[in-house]
């Protein structure tokens, strides 16, 4: 439906805490156009959907509805008003002048995520999806206390926090973190292939945009961008998570693979700038990778060695492992295999390929 011409008032509000008496937004096209910085709740999307719907089919000058308690559990009341005005037609042909695709392109840019991109990268990124409407980018409302991801389920989703406040918790259901607005979760079961590692629930009422894994797979290579992003992240987030566990490895440090994968053990050694040699244990036989600083200096898993034996370390998911700080002699003088980031990434690319295979 054709929405040209048509402006939205907010005209009460009552424990609302997204919107203003007297706030605006104009329509164009098949789409609200709102400023970068509006706190858009998907309760008042839903209503507003319903109300657009209504006033397009009369075709009347100007319709008053009301937005109360929906999904989300938000107690807050608007009401707000629909009123046909005149409006100078858009001229620009380009592509990124669609209302639709400049209304996803603004909250793009308002998060951390996308913040090094350009107009010219977010139209890029947003070429590679098919939309009518800005739903149907994945935007969803959860109430308090919702679970939103399951310890221990496979990763189906990235999430990025629009509004709202998340609890990470783990098995035992102790509070890990909480994640606020802009931040992102469900990444790490994604580009590692491994279950999820910790249940995530709304602290608060929370909406959230989610990219399924499909399409996920499909920009991360294409986009520099995204790629220096997530490793940042990935590193930030094992720092994080793994703090006291961390202290513990002046002394060494053992376990299982089915507890710590072994992309977690690599990054640990490499976040905490170990040196030494990290023994493990698998099916397939005995694996060593010797460590300097933090970085991988040696590797060597049955007929691989270097590289190529991280890459197929890293798809052992049982098995034990062992971390002795003592670097022998002849270690201490070789140089890193590469970029550590790099080498781990391209192994869990590779794992996450394998395992695609093993379901066909």
């Amino acid at each position: 439906m054709d929405l040209s011409g048509y402006r939205i008032t907010i005209s009460n509000v009552k424990d609302c805490p997204c919107f203003q008496a007297e706030d605006q937004f104009a329509c164009s096209g098949n789409a609200v156009v709102v400023a970068a910085d509006t706190h858009f709740c998907m309760d008042f999307a839903e209503s507003l959907i319903f109300g657009l719907g209504n006033i397009a089919k009369s075709k009347a000058v100007a319709m008053e509805f009301k937005c109360v308690r929906g999904s989300s559990g938000c107690k807050g009341q608007v009401a707000y008003r629909i009123e046909k005005i005149d409006e100078q037609p858009a001229t620009n042909g380009d592509a990124s002048a669609d209302p639709n695709v400049g209304a996803v392109t603004r909250l793009l840019l308002n998060l951390p995520m996308f913040k090094s991109f350009d107009q010219r990268s977010i139209d890029r990124l947003l070429s590679y999806f098919h939309f009518e409407h800005i739903h149907d980018l994945g935007f969803k409302s959860y109430r308090k206390g919702n679970v939103i991801i399951q310890q221990g389920q496979p990763g189906t989703h990235l999430y990025i926090i629009v509004a709202g406040r998340v609890e990470v918790v783990d098995e035992d259901d102790n509070t890990i973190t909480f994640l606020s607005s802009g931040e992102v979760f469900g990444e790490m079961s994604l580009i590692s292939g491994n279950p999820v590692s910790a249940t995530i629930k709304a602290d608060i009422p929370t909406t959230v945009f989610r990219l399924d894994s499909k399409d996920f797979n499909s920009v991360l290579p294409k986009f520099p961008e995204l790629h220096t992003y997530f490793a940042r992240l990935l590193t930030q987030r094992l720092a994080r998570s793994n703090r006291e566990r961390n202290q513990d490895l002046t002394s060494g440090m053992a376990g299982k693979l089915s507890e710590m994968p072994p992309d977690e053990v690599l990054q640990t050694l490499n976040i905490t700038q170990k040196t030494g040699v990290l023994e493990f244990s698998l099916a397939d036989g005995p694996a060593k990778v010797f460590f300097n600083d933090g970085e991988m200096v040696h590797a060597e898993y049955g007929k691989w060695s270097g590289i190529e034996a991280v890459a197929a370390v890293v798809q052992n998911q049982t098995g034990k492992f062992n971390f002795t700080p003592k670097l022998p002699p002849e270690a201490s003088d070789k140089k890193p295999l590469g970029n550590f980031m790099g080498i781990l990434m391209n192994s869990l690319k590779a794992l996450d390929e394998q395992m695609s295979e093993d379901e066909i």
